[in-house]
């Protein structure tokens, strides 16, 4: 039998064949190979998790600002980064912006023998991870943070701006409250945008009634006010800080809520568990709720609700918008 002539012309389709199979997986090259947008981000001894990131994470003398964005619960970390630096280049900050989004891997994702991994709940809430053994999802943002702060590598950094979307905006809420390392940090402010997620934690036992105005604590066995709906049972990286120091930081760090006003479908994704369902009957009416019971209780907290008219669970949409744009990107950087 004759071999197989390997000419250019063959040797150019097998590699569009090859290119358009790994376009088809919905996953990039291994971080740190041919991903060149990619670095394995120390975390713990011998543990790493993947970062995108349009700079190095070892330092870039030219970035004022930082925007920290959280995937969504469908882990599509490249998704995530490609939005968010659209949304700065449409800015016209993406030259002096880090934009900065980690992979929370899970079993699913295959993760190298190195890299840390969680259970398809638990990064979302800052619990443990399944390996290595006690590293918090929310230890990961506070390693991050504090690399981003070190003067050393980012002279003139001065914002940072942790942010996520549906899932990442569960976490981003959650991470607002218990972030540890934002109360340690000096030189640079730490800002939060929660973007249409699913679920918030309140900081008392009340829920809203029907019309949503009335917050009152629901006659129900549903354990409702359970981490990460509430204060109760919390894990063991929350469970580090009291109820008031959670509630302290919350009231304290500067928060922006940024709903679609059309994110309203009851769709698959939506968190129908009974203390989700306590909060509203969709995405738009939970955030609408949690702000307005928030600002009633603690009108001091530097907290904003942000509406992108006619947008639903779309986070292209959301980041691309007109009213995201001050908000990710402020013309004054120097709060």
């Amino acid at each position: 039998m004759r071999g197989t002539r390997w000419t250019p012309a063959v040797i150019l389709v097998m590699l569009l064949a090859l290119l358009t199979t790994c376009a088809a997986t919905g996953r990039p090259a291994p971080c740190g190979a041919g991903e060149q947008r990619c670095e394995q981000f120390p975390v713990a001894p011998g543990a790493t998790v993947p970062v995108y990131r349009n700079f190095p994470l070892g330092g870039a003398p030219g970035v004022t600002s930082a925007l920290v964005v959280v995937h969504g619960d469908g882990r599509d970390a490249v998704a995530t980064y490609t939005g968010m630096l659209n949304a700065a280049t449409a800015a016209g900050v993406a030259g002096r912006t880090l934009v900065a989004a980690p992979w929370f891997k899970t079993s699913k994702d295959k993760p190298a023998g190195n890299e840390a991994r969680w259970s398809d709940s638990g990064w979302k809430d800052g619990s443990d991870a399944t390996s290595p053994a006690g590293l918090s999802s929310f230890t990961v943002l506070d390693e991050l943070v504090t690399v981003l702060t070190d003067k050393t590598r980012f002279p003139q950094l001065a914002r940072i701006t942790v942010v996520g979307h549906s899932a990442g905006g569960q976490f981003t809420q959650r991470y607002a409250a218990a972030g540890q390392a934002p109360s340690r940090l000096a030189g640079s402010t730490v800002d939060y945008v929660v973007a249409n997620p699913s679920s918030y934690l309140y900081l008392d036992a009340t829920r809203p009634d029907a019309s949503g105005t009335n917050f009152t604590q629901p006659n129900t066995k549903c354990r409702y006010n359970d981490y990460k709906y509430g204060l109760v049972n919390r894990p063991r990286y929350l469970a580090k800080l009291s109820d008031q120091q959670l509630i302290t930081n919350y009231t304290t760090r500067h928060v922006t809520y940024l709903l679609g006003s059309a994110d309203t479908r009851s769709d698959h994704d939506l968190d129908t568990d009974c203390g989700g369902r306590l909060q509203g009957a969709n995405r738009y009416l939970r955030g609408t709720y949690f702000f307005n019971h928030l600002h009633a209780s603690y009108p001091a907290a530097p907290h904003a609700l942000v509406v992108v008219p006619g947008v639903g669970h779309d986070h292209y949409a959301m980041f691309g918008s007109a009213q995201a744009k001050p908000v990710l990107f402020p013309a004054d950087q120097s709060r």
